[in-house]
């Protein structure tokens, strides 16, 4: 490949990337991290892309391949996070990045948001509470439980119930509209 054509390939990586970030960062956002991680994610995207780039088809989709990418960069990214208790449940996690990639206009960030507030206020005042205490402040989940006089066995257990509820109402929500 002589340096032109080197030339080329940067500046139409750099013209793509540009164009679809926004894309790249609402298919991210859209699998339930919060806005720090999907920062970290897109950067991680962008480098495993540009990495990638002697990979991709110009006569493909530069979406789809990049929405691959991101992905598995979501997943690997909820892995090194453990089971963290702010993380969404998969099924969740796979419902909105597929939501998402039917078209990014469907799910957008605002559009999940409101969902999910909606479905939140729906849900019995014990399950809120649960969600508040977990979600908030800088206690562990053990901490939590043992402030609410659970183990922290029952407190995931609950925790799943909840986010079960949350996806089915999300869900229902987001194919409504």
């Amino acid at each position: 490949m002589s340096s032109h054509s080197s030339e080329n390939t940067e500046e139409l990586f750099i013209e793509l990337f540009t164009q679809y970030e926004r894309h790249i960062r609402a298919f991210v956002r859209s699998t339930g991290l919060d806005w720090a991680a999907v920062d970290d994610v897109v950067q991680t995207v962008s480098l495993v892309m540009w990495r990638k780039w002697d990979q991709f088809d110009p006569e493909t989709d530069f979406m789809n391949w990049a929405r691959v990418i991101a992905r598995f960069e979501v997943l690997k990214f909820r892995r090194t996070m453990g089971r963290d208790r702010h993380v969404f449940h998969g099924d969740l996690m796979k419902l909105l990045a597929d939501a998402s990639e039917e078209g990014e206009e469907k799910v957008s960030s605002e559009q999940y948001l409101l969902c999910l507030q909606a479905c939140l206020d729906q849900l019995p005042a014990k399950s809120r509470e649960l969600i508040r205490a977990s979600y908030q402040g800088d206690k562990s989940i053990k901490e939590v439980a043992t402030d609410l006089g659970k183990s922290a066995t029952a407190l995931y257990k609950a925790l799943d119930r909840i986010r079960t509820q949350l996806q089915g109402c999300i869900e229902g929500r987001l194919n409504a509209s």
